[in-house]
């Protein structure tokens, strides 16, 4: 789909123009009355008369007047409008859109405190408001909300760079989001309440695999159906057998984790290509595969030629050490030995807290789902993209882009 899903807070500098452009039609106004008054005023003030003098002061609080209502009705337009609507002129202009913290229409009585606030930091000094306008530098949850926004519960986003929250269901985007053959509907309003995303990862797309190697995965969307697999079978000489993944630590995800399959690759490897392999293990009625048998994983082997860094689809570059886990609040489990924790703000929420697991392996990446609730995919840079199973790790190179909810980032080098 080639809608923009992920949510992208406005920047500084492009909350103060917008600021500034809504105020041009005023300005204009009142600019406009001195400009038709205050050429009468001088000349009566040179001309001495004091019937010319009094006649012309009284042109120019007329001319003022007329400006300062037609400011009035302007300024109660803008408020309505933006309180509906979450536009302005400057919003409309640079692509920004004020919201409530659930991505709906702030509401008037949200537009209104944020004015004032904005209204009363322009008493402490001249720039006051201004620098109220762009708090939002100094807030610590990744730049969200001014100290306005703060006390009056909205958010600006930047829908020139991300979605529309007011057009596209809030924050946790429109029940047509959800995968074909659920009810969307329900799944939106339980997610919703819940503080989750409603949708949940996109089904696999079938894709070729490469010749002699058995890689695929069944899915795990309420239709996926194990395919049968072929009798247990010895592994071949050269194949590398590892115990079954263990229950991954993490968030805990409203699906049912994917039904894993032991696979088993054998014959040697030849510059770094896994030979041809064998599919392993059927269980018996009742008993989950890897109950009994192992699985076979060939990992990449190479030394890599210099470090690794993610572009994230904000913009943010981070460089990838040794492993990572990235999520919203990243914690490492129990007697776990983690590098680096990569906190990522997602407005929408459909990142979890603790996301995906990344482990660095030469000049490849290992990429684990930690049980999210919207799942882990990744697109190499043939354009085959593979849904993750909880807890099975999945080889990443250079160019391949993750999407992690409804966000992503691109490995490549530093």
């Amino acid at each position: 789909m080639a809608a923009r899903l992920n949510l992208v807070s406005a920047s500084a500098g492009k909350r103060l123009g917008a600021w500034l452009i809504d105020k041009i039609p005023p300005a204009v106004l009142m600019l406009a009355a001195y400009a038709a008054s205050i050429p009468a005023v001088l000349q009566a003030a040179a001309s001495g008369s004091a019937s010319a003098a009094g006649s012309a002061v009284g042109g120019l609080f007329l001319w003022i007047g007329l400006a300062s209502l037609l400011s009035l009705a302007y300024t109660v337009w803008l408020w309505g409008w933006e309180a509906t609507t979450g536009k302005t002129p400057g919003n409309l202009v640079l692509g920004l859109r004020t919201a409530n913290e659930d991505g709906h229409a702030a509401g008037w009585g949200a537009v209104f405190l944020r004015g004032l606030i904005i209204a009363v930091g322009g008493l402490v000094l001249a720039v006051g408001a201004i620098v109220v306008v762009v708090s939002n530098v100094w807030d610590r949850n990744h730049k969200r909300q001014g100290w306005h926004d703060k006390v009056a519960k909205t958010l600006v986003l930047d829908v020139s760079q991300g979605r529309d929250p007011l057009t596209t269901g809030g924050l946790y985007g429109p029940a047509a989001f959800a995968p074909e053959g659920t009810d969307a509907h329900a799944g939106f309003a339980g997610a919703a309440s819940l503080g989750q995303h409603p949708h949940g990862a996109s089904p696999v797309e079938a894709a070729p695999q490469p010749s002699g190697v058995i890689s695929a995965i069944p899915g795990f969307g309420a239709d996926a159906v194990p395919a049968p697999v072929a009798a247990p079978v010895a592994p071949a000489a050269g194949a590398i057998a590892v115990p079954p993944p263990a229950p991954v630590p993490g968030d805990q995800s409203t699906r049912e984790a994917a039904p894993s399959y032991a696979l088993a690759m054998a014959g040697p490897a030849a510059a770094g290509t896994p030979a041809a392999g064998t599919a392993a293990g059927v269980a018996s009625a009742g008993e989950h595969p890897d109950e009994e048998f192992a699985a076979t994983l060939v990992r990449a082997s190479g030394t890599q030629a210099g470090p690794l860094t993610l572009t994230f689809d904000d913009g943010r570059d981070v460089v990838l050490e040794t492993t990572a886990l990235i999520g919203r609040n990243p914690a490492a489990a129990a007697g776990e030995d983690i590098d680096q924790l990569i906190d990522f703000a997602d407005m929408g929420r459909s990142v979890s807290k603790t996301h995906v697991l990344l482990r660095v392996d030469g000049p490849t990446v290992w990429v684990t789902d930690r049980n999210s609730t919207n799942g882990t995919a990744v697109t190499g840079a043939d354009g085959i993209r593979r849904q993750l199973a909880p807890g099975e790790p999945v080889a990443a190179a250079p160019g391949a882009t993750v999407e992690f909810g409804d966000r992503s980032f691109t490995i490549g080098a530093a």
